[in-house]
């Protein structure tokens, strides 16, 4: 059924050029995606997926400032296709094609209004692209530039769909049907330095209310760069007996341009309360391919060591390496730990392949696994 919608809607806007003798459609544009992983639990029993799946999306030439796009997901299964790790599939591991952008946008000198399905990039929003189909959600964005240097953004959530959806493949509601409301606001006039804010409302919601503060300082001195980030987040919830959650977080890094070498190291700690990633992966500095912060429970730390070498400097053009070692412990002095080997490489602008080979070992949570991905992307 959503397949049709698509290409209904596909085929409408190709009549309706052919009709007037215009070109109604200002883009096509989209992926093919193969992805497969393996996830072996406890070094015992393991289980594969393999798939391949893409995006569509087609949109029009705007007419008095408004336009229409829309955008088609699938994923497929390819033989194998047995669940854990990150979701391929849908709730009952099958393969789904779904109508995941069907928008109406208006713009208005700096100011955009996007009304539909979409996707969306906020702190506790977001696509969280990592496997097949990323989170898409039924929204109303508005997004204004009009103040020099600032971005605002209102919005209301209303539905999701996608990697981290209860079903995949399916939109289902946030909060009861009541949504979620945003206001967010980025300053970029100071040299080197953003400074964002953001609050969620969720009438009813177990966790009603969140804000959050973020700011990133990045700068260079010769072929060395380095940067600084802050982040804080205070998470409300409405039951009595429940404490708030206030989560800190220290984020610096620093890069070698003529080796290609780069060092990181994030810190985060929640306390009162666990900390939570909303709808997406979350925004927390020290977030890994698998465990974050959330999964600490009250009171909770996380250290994520990174380092990362771009090839380039070796002659070798769109080949980079990085690892990370993720350590996380809760209150009662358990401690998690997950270690992430990434390798890319672009072909050609339009071709590149992505591994990632994850180690976990998540005591806190009695959760020992080892989970590797690789997805071969075409854009075009």
């Amino acid at each position: 059924m959503r397949k049709k919608i698509f290409f209904t809607i596909f085929l409408l806007i190709s009549t309706i050029d052919i009709i007037s003798g215009e070109t109604v459609i200002k883009n096509v544009e989209g992926y093919v995606r193969a992805g497969t992983q393996i996830t072996t639990i406890k070094n015992d029993d393991t289980y594969t997926d393999i798939a391949l799946g893409g995006k569509l999306h087609v949109d029009t030439q705007s007419f008095y400032g408004m336009s229409v796009g829309a955008s088609a997901y699938t994923t497929n299964a390819l033989g194998k296709h047995e669940g854990n790790g990150i979701p391929f599939f849908d709730a009952n591991n099958d393969s789904y094609t779904i109508l995941g952008e069907a928008y109406l946008k208006g713009e208005w000198g700096e100011t955009t209004l996007i009304m539909g399905r979409q996707e969306i990039d906020t702190p506790f929003a977001d696509t969280d692209d990592i496997g097949m189909v990323p989170n898409t959600f039924e929204a109303a964005i508005l997004t204004s530039k009009e103040i020099k240097d600032t971005t605002i953004t209102l919005g209301h959530l209303h539905r999701m769909a996608g990697v981290d959806a209860q079903d995949p493949s399916t939109f289902t509601v946030i909060n009861d049907d009541e949504g979620a409301q945003l206001l967010g606001m980025s300053y970029e006039g100071i040299k080197n330095l953003t400074l964002c804010a953001w609050d969620y409302r969720l009438n009813n919601y177990e966790m009603d209310h969140v804000a959050y503060f973020e700011t990133n300082y990045e700068s260079k001195y010769k072929n060395l760069s380095y940067s600084l980030s802050l982040q804080y987040a205070l998470q409300n919830f409405r039951t009595p007996s429940s404490n708030d959650t206030d989560v800190y977080g220290l984020d610096a890094a620093v890069g070698f341009e003529d080796t290609g070498l780069a060092f990181g190291f994030a810190y985060n700690q929640s306390q009162g309360n666990a900390a939570d990633n909303g709808f997406g992966g979350g925004p927390f500095f020290t977030s890994s391919e698998h465990l974050t912060l959330a999964e600490a429970g009250d009171e909770g730390e996380a250290f994520l060591y990174t380092a990362k070498w771009d090839a380039k400097s070796a002659g070798l053009e769109n080949l980079s390496f990085s690892i990370g070692k993720f350590i996380l412990e809760n209150n009662d002095g358990i401690k998690s730990d997950e270690t992430d080997f990434v390798v890319s490489y672009a072909f050609s602008d339009a071709l590149s392949v992505e591994a990632y080979m994850s180690h976990i070992d998540d005591k806190v949570n009695a959760n020992k696994f080892q989970n590797t991905r690789i997805f071969l992307n075409y854009t075009f």
